[in-house]
């Protein structure tokens, strides 16, 4: 494949790079670079993946990650950094993004971002009472919890609310918590321990597990996207023949949960790639996501197409406890990514990644409905597998 050279003089506030896969490495790093100030340090980390044995010079591979283009998200162009094994999403993901920015870019928002702690109690001899003396001291009870985490509670973060259900023979309290721009994990479970002594003293239960839940159901992104139908027109398919076949793929997902754990998967691509660079804990993004896809008793999609006018629109609501601080976005890799990324919040990440997840999904519906998958996947997987037999990774 014929390389573009290094732009001279180039500077871009849009992510919207033509062909930005067939730039020559500098090049690709150039355009980067003029786009969020890189220095000196960032270029050095960079160079120094480039040098490890299994770097592969191929696509939008910069070294420690690969970099997906034209998101405009709320009015804000992106480069975003993925890690994953296959080239191809990457792609697809620049692909459907630029069919999404012809519709105006991808809006989004969180509708909340709470995470839930569980306390369980058992040996209750009165479950009545024992709930109604904890919601007595619900207040206490918060303060208890705030007291761990000072700082929290001054930039209005920390433990928010309770709750107390009857689980069979449990009791079971969850301490809601705004963990602001951390995933969490750490802060929840040091409140549930430290409000552990005093929730035993008025309960007059035994204290058994006291640990997050992933099922992060009060921490939900919005996303949604349109795109023009004739934008969708793909080789010899019209836009209206795409829409159809998408159309037809969504609500099959509806029905049928052996075609939508695949659905979901694809969309997961995408968001899991954006977790990975920015050192997010990819599996609790995981657990979170299909537990609340069956919410209801009924695995389902977590994306939903439809027709609306001259646009096919798509939406994505699923709970994302994604982080800006805390764990591995410490690291100089997660720091470098969420660097190119310019995101200021652990929510602004969230939408971006969900943006991801909802590109993913559209570019494997487009094509599932139409030529079939395979075309361009093992077009470029042939095209990888020839860089690393020429000897070029």
């Amino acid at each position: 494949m014929e390389r573009k050279p290094i732009i001279s003089n180039f500077r871009t506030e849009s992510s919207a790079i033509p062909q930005f896969h067939q730039f020559s490495l500098k090049g690709k790093i150039k355009i980067i670079k003029e786009h969020v100030s890189l220095n000196k340090e960032d270029l050095k980390l960079i160079h120094q993946y480039q040098k490890l044995p299994d770097f592969i010079d191929f696509e939008n591979n910069i070294g420690p990650f690969k970099i997906a283009t034209n998101f405009l998200v709320n009015g804000r162009d992106y480069f975003v950094p993925m890690e994953i094994e296959e080239p191809s999403v990457v792609a697809a993901a620049s692909r459907a993004a630029k069919l999404i920015r012809e519709g105006g870019g991808f809006k989004g928002k969180y509708l909340g971002n709470q995470m839930i702690g569980q306390l369980q109690l058992f040996g209750i001899r009165n479950f009545k009472k024992a709930k109604e003396k904890i919601l007595k001291n619900k207040e206490e009870i918060l303060k208890i919890a705030n007291k761990t985490n000072q700082f929290l509670l001054k930039i209005s973060g920390g433990a928010k609310d309770l709750k107390v259900r009857r689980v069979k023979n449990f009791l079971v309290l969850h301490l809601f918590i705004d963990p602001k721009d951390a995933m969490g994990a750490n802060i929840v479970n040091t409140m549930l321990e430290e409000i552990s002594p005093f929730i035993k003293k008025i309960s007059s239960g035994h204290v058994g597990a006291r640990i997050i839940s992933n099922l992060a159901e009060k921490r939900i992104v919005f996303v949604e996207g349109k795109v023009p139908i004739e934008k969708l027109k793909l080789g010899k398919f019209s836009g209206e023949k795409v829409a159809e076949g998408i159309l037809n793929l969504q609500r099959l997902a509806e029905l049928d949960i052996y075609r939508a754990v695949t659905h979901n998967k694809g969309v997961m691509n995408g968001i899991d790639a954006v977790a990975l660079a920015t050192g997010n804990d990819f599996r609790a993004i995981e657990s979170a996501v299909h537990s609340f896809a069956f919410k209801n008793g009924k695995y389902k999609p977590i994306t939903s197409w439809e027709l609306t006018n001259n646009f096919l629109k798509g939406e994505i609501k699923i709970p994302l406890p994604i982080a800006t601080v805390g764990g591995a976005t410490g690291t100089k890799k997660a720091k470098l990514a969420l660097k190119i990324l310019g995101v200021k919040n652990a929510q602004e990440l969230g939408i971006v990644a969900a943006s991801v997840g909802l590109a993913n999904n559209l570019a494997a519906l487009s094509v599932l409905g139409t030529e079939g998958i395979q075309k361009g996947h093992m077009k470029l997987h042939k095209e990888f597998l020839k860089t690393i037999k020429n000897g070029k990774g």
